[in-house]
């Protein structure tokens, strides 16, 4: 009687098995579209293609990387949103489209944890505190006292109204006091044009488009703003370190698939965004460019968006930072 409940048991386990499988969507059937809302030639373009190549012979059909630019990820995030709900459209972004820019604009297209299913975390860098090269502030003490002391205080260059760049310069201004001034400008390279001539006294910029230009001598760094230093510029203390807490935050990219996208299409996904983020050639090229590897598990991504809005929603609102 053992035996044969035995039996049973197994073939019912067996024809449960098979008709998952029956019913498990076939993915991909046809190549897949990764939406990225910012121009060719960007980091987080640069971020899509280089994954997209090794994720191509993973799933077995080709990745193309469709660029969408404008109105802080909203064309490119409804794009996917209004996609069919089968993981061949994937929304491909940067901190402030899932974390930010929903709490920043007064009028947004979509909820970012609502609206889509979260795949993988991708890549991370940190943010690093930067003056002119020829400026007199040569320590984060120096510069603090300067906010203090100096006429008009000091002028802090972003990348946009409610960037990650804005708000961390909010955080830096609530820590340590001073006058700091924000201007903010479209985009880091203009910013960073600005700060490098001399015209703004500082910016919060990522590792990976200002260790170029600390290498050439055009930028001084003084502070990561991260837990630990960043391994493109080793002898660049942590504001931690110089006993200034809380004002650590990188920027980070991700991607998503629209909500109700299968289970097992999403599994896959993930799979083919973590075997790409581990190949030797991708660990390099993203290593010398400062971006460090950041994947996860759908679960832990998405976990990882919610607290991150939880983060800057009382920031942004504290900053009285809008955009229409």
């Amino acid at each position: 009687m053992l035996l044969r409940r035995t039996v049973i048991a197994a073939l019912s386990a067996t024809a449960l098995a098979g008709l998952a499988h029956a019913q498990a969507p076939a993915f991909p059937t046809r190549p897949v579209t990764m939406v990225v809302p910012f121009p060719a030639g960007g980091i987080t373009d640069t971020i899509a293609r280089a994954l997209a190549q090794k994720m191509g012979d993973t799933l077995g059909q080709s990745v193309i990387v469709d660029n969408k630019p404008g109105g802080g990820g909203q064309i490119a995030a409804t794009q996917v949103k209004q996609a069919a709900a089968d993981g061949h459209t994937v929304f491909v972004g940067a901190t402030e489209m899932f974390a930010i820019n929903q709490n920043l604009f007064r009028k947004f297209s979509y909820d970012p944890l609502r609206d889509f299913t979260p795949i993988s975390s991708l890549i991370a860098s940190p943010l690093v505190l930067v003056v002119p090269a020829n400026s007199p502030v040569n320590s984060v003490n120096d510069l603090v006292q300067q906010a203090k002391t100096r006429k008009g205080g000091m002028n802090f260059a972003s990348q946009g109204i409610g960037s990650i760049g804005h708000l961390l310069g909010e955080l830096f201004r609530g820590q340590t006091g001073g006058e700091y001034n924000h201007v903010a400008y479209k985009g880091s390279a203009p910013a960073l044009q600005d700060v490098m001539a001399g015209q703004v006294d500082m910016m919060f910029d990522p590792v990976i488009t200002t260790a170029p230009l600390i290498a050439g001598k055009k930028l001084k760094p003084l502070a990561i703003a991260a837990a630990k230093r960043s391994p493109q510029l080793p002898d660049v203390p942590t504001l931690a370190e110089l006993g200034i807490k809380g004002v650590d935050a990188g920027v980070w990219f991700g991607a998503v698939a629209k909500a109700g996208t299968p289970e097992p299409v999403v599994a896959k996904l993930n799979d083919a965004f973590l075997k790409a983020l581990k190949d030797p050639e991708i660990l390099k090229r993203f290593s010398e460019q400062g971006m460090q590897p950041f994947p996860s598990s759908p679960a832990q991504f998405g976990s990882f968006m919610q607290s991150e809005v939880a983060r800057w929603a009382p920031l942004i609102k504290a900053s009285g930072a809008s955009v229409d």
